[in-house]
């Protein structure tokens, strides 16, 4: 990735070596197949860190089962396209308080 690439621009390739983890073919929330690396370990093929496009839950390929593969991820977690969409508005975070 060089510096002009956006984090939303790289899209996922298999992790190679004896520590990877299993590839996500898609996220484990929505089924979205649309999925980012946002961070790779400093030691190679240890774990990605991973961004669904479409609802934005993020992973690290380490996690466990139900956490990474959408057929062990929670059903009553998982969400669907309408999930999405109607989800109401995530607030805004108030400015930093300046110390007096």
């Amino acid at each position: 990735m060089t510096d002009s690439d956006s984090l939303h621009d790289h899209v996922t390739e298999p992790m190679a070596g004896p520590l990877a983890a299993p590839m996500a073919d898609c996220c484990p929330r929505c089924a979205f197949e649309a999925v980012d690396t946002l961070h790779t370990s400093p030691v190679p093929g240890v774990w990605d860190v991973l961004q669904c496009r479409r609802c934005l839950y993020t992973w690290r390929t380490s996690e466990p089962a139900r956490r990474t593969r959408r057929e062990a991820y929670p059903e009553q977690f998982r969400m669907t396209p309408q999930d999405i969409e109607n989800a109401p508005e995530v607030p805004a975070l108030p400015p930093l308080r300046t110390s007096a």
